[in-house]
C-alpha cells in the first residue's frame, strides 16, 4: 500500500513537471495563447514544435513580426516588435529628448521654447512656454509700451512612416522626420499703453490696458532634422480652430467694445498674434487659428554606450 501511494505520488511530480516545460507564445491579432516548445531562436524565425511535442510531429516556422510574445518555461517573457520602425533597441545609442527655441518669437515680441520627450517610436509628447513681455508692441491706433503675460502649448507629435515596408527599415534617427502635431494652447496676456488720435498724432495721457485670454486646437504639419545626434531644426505650420476674448480698460474701467470703435477694428493679430493668430474681428468668437514656427533644439538625455 506504502508503495502504491510512493507512485501515485511520483507520477504526479512527474505530470507536473512536465505540464510546466512547456512554453506560451502569443501572435499578433489573436487572443488565444499557444502550447508549445521553441526549439530555435533564429535571427527572422521562430522554430517550435506544439504541445505535447512528438517526434513525429513536423517543426513549425514563425515569422518573428507575426509574434507578439513568447513567455518561457521559466517564466522569462521574450517580446517581438511588429517591425523595425517600432523596435526599441534601434535607438538604444540615440538622445530621445530634445530643448527647442522657436527663432521666430522674438518677431512676435516673446520668448517661446519647447521640450520633446520620446514615448515611443514614432510618438513624442512636447510642451512648450511662451513668455509675454521682451518688448513693446505698436500699431497705428494703440502703442503699447508693456505687455505681460504668457502661453502654454500640449502636443502629441506623431511622426510619419513609410506607405509601405521593406525588410530592415528604421528611423534614421528617432526624432527625425516628418510629422503631425495635434496640439492644445492656453494664454493670457495684458497690454498697457497710452491712445493715439485717429490720425496717429500724439498719444493722451490716459492709461489703457488691454487684457487677453484664448485658446486653441491646433494640428500641426511639420519636419523635424537631426544631426550628428546633437542639434535639430523644427519647421511647422498650424492651422486649427481658436478662440480669443479681449477686454479694453480706460482708466481702469471697463469699456464695452460696441462702445469703443478702436476697440471694434482689434483683430487677433492686433493684439499680439500671440500663442496663435485668429482670424477674428470679434471678441470672445470661435475661428479660424493659424501659427508657423522655426525652432533650433539640442537633443539630451543618456546615451548608451
Amino acid at each position: 500500500m506504502k508503495k502504491q501511494y510512493i507512485l501515485f505520488f511520483f507520477f504526479i511530480a512527474l505530470f507536473a513537471a512536465n505540464s510546466q516545460a512547456q512554453d506560451k507564445m502569443v501572435l499578433r491579432g489573436s487572443v488565444d495563447t499557444l502550447q508549445v516548445k521553441v526549439i530555435e531562436l533564429g535571427v527572422n524565425d521562430i522554430r517550435y514544435k506544439t504541445w505535447p511535442v512528438d517526434d513525429n510531429m513536423p517543426m513549425m516556422v514563425e515569422k518573428k513580426e507575426r509574434i507578439k510574445k513568447i513567455i518561457f518555461e521559466n517564466g522569462t517573457i521574450m517580446k517581438f516588435a511588429e517591425d523595425e520602425f517600432s523596435n526599441q533597441e534601434n535607438y538604444v545609442n540615440q538622445r530621445k529628448m530634445a530643448i527647442k527655441m522657436d527663432m521666430l518669437s522674438p518677431v512676435r515680441k516673446v520668448f517661446s521654447g519647447s521640450f520633446e520627450y520620446s514615448l515611443k517610436p514614432g510618438m513624442s509628447a512636447e510642451i512648450g512656454v511662451g513668455v509675454i513681455g521682451i518688448s513693446s508692441y505698436d500699431n497705428f491706433f494703440y502703442s503699447f509700451s508693456e505687455s505681460d503675460g504668457g502661453f502654454i502649448r500640449l502636443g502629441l507629435k506623431l511622426i510619419r512612416t513609410p506607405d509601405y515596408y521593406l525588410k530592415g527599415m528604421r528611423y534614421a534617427h528617432i526624432l527625425k522626420g516628418g510629422y503631425l502635431r495635434p496640439e492644445l494652447i492656453f494664454l493670457r496676456h495684458d497690454n498697457f499703453g497710452y491712445s493715439r488720435d485717429y490720425w496717429g498724432n500724439g498719444s493722451a495721457p490716459d492709461k489703457q490696458v488691454i487684457k487677453v485670454t484664448g485658446y486653441a486646437f491646433m494640428l500641426n504639419f511639420g519636419k523635424q532634422w537631426v544631426f550628428s545626434n546633437i542639434f535639430c531644426v523644427d519647421l511647422f505650420t498650424g492651422i486649427g480652430i481658436g478662440k480669443k476674448k479681449w477686454d479694453y480698460y480706460y482708466n481702469g474701467n471697463l469699456v464695452p467694445s460696441s462702445g469703443n470703435n478702436y476697440l471694434g477694428s482689434l483683430t487677433g493679430f492686433d493684439v499680439g498674434g500671440f500663442g496663435f493668430a485668429n482670424f477674428s474681428p470679434e471678441s470672445n468668437s470661435v475661428a479660424l487659428s493659424y501659427q508657423a514656427g522655426l525652432k533650433i533644439g539640442l537633443l539630451i538625455g543618456g546615451q548608451a554606450k
